[in-house]
């Protein structure tokens, strides 16, 4: 079978990958490759801690479990950090009372959850400030995990080039569709690709392309910021999550860092200054949890609106009478990625329905809403 892929981001990646895996011919198409998109910009958490209702925290936690099985299949996981993550919080505040309503609530889930004080932090990161843990609770998630998103992309577009996918870098303009059937794409160039199926993992572009069906997801676009240093004196192994910011340990001692506080000062994300305002913002709340970055140095700057579907939830499948044609967008998009992968296979090649995402089809919405812009 031919199989168009819509999209490079870590869901366009798996679906690619797995489906060349099982045989399919695929083409994936992305106007920047694997250079850009919502992915790069991404903290890559894998967590379940704000995912509600119990479905689908079970599909994320799902999702993260086969993180850890595709590293298995693939013989390496160099993408993934099995660290385990910390959170602290100011105690005796409103935070304080909300962060005990979600751990109760995991916890009726099974959640393994470890309550830490100051010295349990610090003895699992050495190099966190005391102070920034005073009047504070802590907690360790010991199955959370983190993805090292440039890693991962390549390593699955490399496997799934080995069998055969070839990555073109083009827009999509539009779908082709024949008697009810979407048979292809055709590019902004003009030029056509056929194809026996497409699956649009466009993200936030999923609704332009397929804005001549009718039918659109109804998406909320949140600008989000992350940043990069320089190479600094930190020994971070996990993830943190502070009052005000979050850190998370990248390659050759750099780290990415996230601050939601940042993401409101993205009034214009197409402003030749777009995010120096956060980045001044993060580099002065990472000192506080961690004084050997002092002075730290914030070497790249990414910035990216992110696809959240109106309901929250994910959306996987078919379109209601529109054949050979699937979507795929979720604001889990790195946690839930290679279920998806795994879905398509089933859905495309086989023609079964995913248990995994049969609550969170594309026909929950109306058959209208605001296209992308």
């Amino acid at each position: 079978m031919r199989v168009i892929v819509i999209g490079a981001g870590a869901i366009g990646c798996s679906v690619a990958y797995h489906l060349a895996k099982e045989g399919a011919t695929v083409t994936v198409v992305d106007p920047e490759g694997l250079r850009a998109g919502a992915t790069l910009t991404s903290f890559a958490w894998l967590n379940c801690h704000d995912k509600k209702p119990e479905d689908y925290y079970r599909l994320v936690m799902r999702g993260n479990l086969a993180h850890r099985e595709l590293g298995e299949e693939i013989g390496h996981a160099n993408w993934l950090r099995l660290t385990g993550a910390l959170e602290w919080w100011p105690a005796d505040t409103q935070k304080a009372k909300d962060h005990s309503v979600r751990l109760n609530r995991l916890r009726s889930y099974g959640h393994p959850i470890e309550i830490l004080n100051a010295d349990d932090v610090i003895s699992l990161e050495p190099d966190v400030s005391r102070s920034s843990l005073e009047g504070c609770e802590a907690v360790f998630y010991p199955t959370d995990a983190s993805v090292d998103t440039v890693v991962y992309r390549h390593v699955l577009m490399r496997e799934a080039e080995r069998r055969g996918t070839r990555l073109i870098e083009a827009r999509v303009h539009n779908l082709l569709e024949r008697s009810g059937r979407i048979v292809g794409v055709r590019l902004d160039n003009r030029s056509e690709l056929e194809a026996d199926y497409v699956i649009n993992c466009a993200g936030c572009a999923i609704n332009t392309v397929g804005a001549e069906l009718g039918h659109a997801v109804p998406l909320e676009w949140k600008p989000g910021m992350t940043v990069i240093t320089d190479v600094s004196r930190n020994n971070v192994s996990r993830i943190m999550k502070a009052p005000e910011i979050y850190i998370k340990p990248e390659r050759a001692g750099r780290l990415l860092l996230h601050a939601k506080s940042a993401d409101l000062t993205l009034k214009d994300i197409t402003a030749f200054d777009a995010g120096e305002a956060g980045a001044r913002q993060i580099a002065a709340l990472v000192e506080n949890v961690l004084p050997t970055v002092g002075g730290v140095k914030i070497t790249a700057i990414r910035i990216s609106v992110r696809p959240y579907p109106a309901d929250g939830m994910p959306v996987f499948g078919p379109l209601p009478g529109i054949e050979g044609y699937h979507v795929a967008v979720t604001h889990s998009g790195i946690s839930l990625s290679p279920l998806i992968g795994q879905a398509a296979v089933e859905e495309i090649l086989y023609g079964r329905t995913s248990k995994d995402f049969e609550l969170f089809r594309p026909t929950r919405f109306s058959h209208s809403a605001p296209s992308a812009t």
